[in-house]
């Protein structure tokens, strides 16, 4: 067999050499430009399909990273052309480049702004200017000699000022104006009477995919002051309250989707500008000025394809071409198949009533495209743990929100246990490969991953002593002196962690890793939404004044507890919430949640289903899944509790201080989290010394105790209870979440929060509605 001859043919470095040569500069910076717009093509959708901070880390450096490239790419062109390198590289080449590298800062139609702090339109157009001025320079210098060049340009110009419009546009600013003469006032005020009809056939009956879109849109419509800090009269509001009070929790939940999606698409896509006639006239000239330019320059193309140079430039430029066309045709597709085409293709009803042809064209088209919609629909799947679920899980390119409800567990966190979800399910396998590679990423973002490893490492260099240490063939002294590398190593280990971490502290950036590491997602369960939509449809027929409606929207559970269902454990329970603040109240309320819910496991098997066809086991599970998704509201997501809380550092640090000092003296590690909620709760609280102490640690094991005293007792269901409570609260947040928040909120995934305080809003418990009846009963 023949075998390679190194010496004959050696490994072609100057080949290799070359090429990096080549792609230097202004050729790799082009490669880099275009792999980031291709990546936030496909990537930056699944911002709203997953809320993990991995993917949206990385998301945001690609953003920032592809807005860097391009001005930095300008300026390099600038650099070559001052030096003279035109006539190597060829001037229609990097006129063409230039104009390729603004047409980037058009695009991201996925992402047009990655948080609302970005989208400052104002600033975004004077950066604009200065990078349009740049490219214009390079043409300028470059003589205006190359046609396609310029046609590129104008395109360029073309998609940012549409960019820029569109940020105008999504600008709370602009959103917080009055306006009282909107059209879809008045489309109100015609169809009131139509809608209503509709929506009293529906009654108990399964919304079509195309009705969902068309109340979705006319409830976002009405209801954009929940966002928007807009206010609607009360007739409008009775309105949407008609609406979702004659659905089931499962249509209400769809109509959110859509009406979260369109929130989303407004704030963080160019979606309002897209979908109107300006922005397909702009699709139109900008996609015809590259198709243009790219036929100008097959003319051009045996002018300057003399040299290999030009020849590799003439295929990078090719390269560029065909992204912008492939990129106008993925927008063309995006465009119609979103929810905004259904919207605007659903027939009016004025039309409707004339039987008119184009009332004709748009039911037909509608019942074409609307085959599409069925995929995006929500997913159940069926997911038995305790209790018999259906789960939400629809496909991660077809969801219109993350479907899953973040959570944290303090007990968790203190004794460093990995997070676990309470329900599983099958997952298609793009889903699984997304969350191997944000997981992936995060194994590598996150230093603690590193310090397992190196820990890995001291106990095989730990173990590999001891299997020495059995056989007489080693001598004693090889084993010493393997046990002490293992102890040396440990201690390398425990500086190199002790290092990092308090360099990540220095940074600010401890409370991510943490997030990273011990925050899980829960899907969200039909029976847990089916929970929520009948608590506030049973709050609402209370709310027939503004007083009241203020009172059910700022319980924290005391209202619950007024109940006459639970006058047994008022007087018991009501020091535990109206004597403490919110935020004192939620943490000792978690800590009791997660204790009896891991020590009451034996005591809620054989219960039958109440009215609303829940059993024990099902409040079991709401209440540990509110409490922990309300914990990570608190600690992670602070902006959105601000109005409510004013959570000091010091009273959750020693309260996880005195769970750390309790779980040391004991003996417990992580695997054994059941274990120590049993030791906390047999520990006797009235001899220890809580005066100078603000941990709360003590006062939730009180609370779990009568909790547990109350079922053995009087028989109290406090699963059922602790549920309502908790359900109080996460109403109380939703109530008062400032508009700015619910808006950052939905271009991460969206939060159950922000589905609550929308679901509020419909059934009249919103702020906004509540201040409107309460101006128009003055007059």
């Amino acid at each position: 067999m023949d075998l390679y001859n190194w010496k004959e043919n050696p490994i072609p470095l100057q080949q290799v050499r070359d090429f990096f040569n080549k792609m230097n500069n202004v050729r790799g910076i082009l490669l880099l430009s275009v792999s980031l717009q291709v990546f936030l093509v496909f990537v930056a959708p699944l911002r709203k399909s997953t809320g993990k901070k991995c993917l949206l880390l990385i998301i945001w450096s690609a953003y920032m990273l592809a807005q860097w490239t391009a001005t930095f790419g300008v300026a390099l062109i600038i650099q070559k052309v001052g030096d003279g390198d035109e006539e190597q590289m060829g001037s229609v080449v990097l006129s063409c480049w230039a104009s390729f590298l603004l047409l980037h800062l058009g695009y991201t139609n996925n992402i047009t702004a990655f948080a609302l702090e970005t989208k400052e339109w104002l600033s975004h157009m004077y950066r604009l200017i200065f990078q349009v001025l740049a490219t214009f320079y390079v043409l300028f210098l470059l003589y205006f000699s190359s046609m396609p060049a310029i046609l590129i340009f104008i395109a360029a110009v073309i998609n940012n000022a549409e960019r820029t419009f569109a940020l105008y546009l999504a600008s709370q600013d602009r959103f917080k104006k009055p306006n009282p003469d909107s059209k879809y006032a008045r489309l109100t005020e015609e169809n009131q009477h139509h809608t209503t009809a509709e929506i009293a056939i529906k009654v108990g009956g399964v919304l079509d995919d195309l009705e969902v879109i068309q109340y979705a849109y006319y409830s976002y419509k009405i209801c954009s002051g929940l966002v928007f800090d807009q206010i609607y009269n009360f007739r409008e509001q009775t309105q949407i309250r008609e609406l979702f009070s004659s659905i089931e929790a499962e249509n209400a939940l769809r109509l959110i989707e859509v009406e979260v999606n369109f929130f989303s698409e407004v704030f963080q896509i160019k979606s309002e500008f897209v979908h109107s006639v300006k922005g397909y006239v702009c699709r139109f000239l900008a996609f015809g000025l590259v198709a243009t330019a790219f036929v100008l320059l097959q003319w051009k193309r045996k002018s300057f394809e003399g040299t290999l140079d030009c020849r590799f430039d003439l295929k990078m430029t090719y390269i560029l071409f065909l992204y912008a066309i492939l990129q106008e045709v993925m927008v063309f597709i995006m465009v119609v198949f979103s929810d905004w085409t259904f919207a605007a293709l659903m027939p009016d009803a004025r039309l409707r009533e004339k039987n008119s042809c184009i009332s004709k064209v748009k039911r037909h088209v509608c019942s074409i495209l609307g085959n599409f919609l069925v995929l995006k629909r929500p997913s159940w799947y069926p997911c038995e743990c305790e209790v018999m679920h259906e789960v939400l899980a629809t496909p991660i390119l077809l969801r219109r929100w993350s479907g899953s409800i973040s959570t944290y567990n303090l007990i968790g966190y203190c004794l460093k246990c990995c997070p676990t979800r309470i329900h599983y399910h099958k997952r298609d396998c793009f889903s699984i490969l997304i969350d191997k590679v944000i997981h992936l990423s995060g194994f590598v973002i996150n230093f603690l991953s590193l310090a397992l490893l190196f820990e890995a490492a001291a106990d095989i260099i730990k173990k590999a002593s001891k299997y020495l240490g059995k056989y007489k063939a080693f001598s004693w002294s090889g084993v010493i002196i393997a046990r002490g590398i293992w102890w040396l190593w440990s201690l390398i280990i425990k500086c190199l962690c002790f290092i990092v971490r308090k360099i990540f502290q220095f940074l600010l950036l401890k409370n991510l890793l943490d997030e990273m590491r011990y925050v899980s997602r829960e899907p969200l369960t039909k029976d847990l939404w089916k929970f929520i939509f009948l608590e506030l449809k049973d709050k609402s027929k209370y709310a027939d004044n503004p007083r009241t409606i203020r009172q059910l929207c700022t319980a924290r559970g005391d209202w619950v507890l007024k109940d006459g269902a639970w006058e047994s454990c008022s007087r018991a329970l009501i020091p535990f919430l109206a004597d403490v603040s919110y935020d004192h109240g939620l943490l000792l309320w978690h800590i009791a949640t997660e204790l009896c819910y891991n020590t009451n496991t034996n005591e809620v098997n054989n219960e039958s289903p109440d009215e609303c066809g829940f059993c024990s086991n099902n409040y079991r599970e709401f209440s540990k899944i509110l409490s922990d998704h309300m914990l990570y509201l608190l600690l992670v997501e602070p902006k959105i509790m601000s109005a409510v809380v004013g959570i000091e550092e010091k009273i959750f640090q020693e309260t996880c201080n005195e769970a750390e000092r309790f779980f040391t003296e004991n003996g417990l590690g992580p695997k054994q989290l059941k274990r120590a909620c049993e030791q906390i709760l047999s520990m006797n609280t009235n001899n220890l010394n809580k005066v100078t102490s603000q941990s709360v640690l003590f006062d939730a094991v009180n609370l779990a105790n009568k909790l547990k005293t109350l079922q053995q007792e009087n028989g109290v269901d406090i699963w059922k209870l602790l549920s309502k409570v908790w359900m109080e609260m996460l109403a109380c947040a939703a109530y008062h979440c400032s508009s700015h928040e619910h808006a950052q909120q939905l271009s991460r995934g969206g939060e159950l929060i922000s589905f609550v305080g929308i679901l509020m809003a419909h059934f009249g418990l919103g702020g906004r509605f509540q201040d409107m009846r309460i101006q128009s009963e003055n007059v």
